[in-house]
């Protein structure tokens, strides 16, 4: 039989072939790789996000004489482990032409990136003899 009168594939037609399924491999790859990265992000923003609801309530529970002159305890720490790589600031200001509502701004800082949360809260003064 001669060479031309096999059947099979020829040495150009193997290495295209491994080329093919080499690229599809490395972009399963590449997809899977982004997809794991995707989750990390997610679940330190996950994270981030309960920590500051966290401080957003530690404030909104003060008096509102105390978020008038927030304490350096309040406006800015770390967190205790395993949060210890998380450090938060708190802002407090009083609304221009409004004595009783206050912006907040919470920011919590890690290493790769900062989250912020807004909010305004009305807290009156007491007036009359409870206080």
């Amino acid at each position: 039989m001669s060479i031309r009168g096999r059947r099979g594939f020829t040495i150009l037609e193997a290495v295209i072939a491994l080329a093919v399924v080499g690229l599809a491999g490395v972009s399963a790859l590449e997809a899977m790789g982004a997809e794991i990265r995707a989750a990390d992000r997610a679940a330190e923003a996950y994270t981030l996000a309960a920590l500051a609801q966290d401080r957003l309530a530690v404030i909104a529970s003060v008096s509102p004489r105390t978020l008038s002159a927030l304490p350096d305890s309040l406006a800015r720490g770390t967190f205790l482990p395993p949060f210890a790589m998380y450090r938060w600031t708190g802002s407090v200001q009083r609304v221009a032409g409004a004595r009783e509502l206050y912006d907040v701004t919470v920011t919590i800082s890690s290493e790769r990136r900062d989250y912020a949360v807004r909010t305004r809260l009305f807290r009156p003064l007491p007036t009359g003899i409870l206080r």
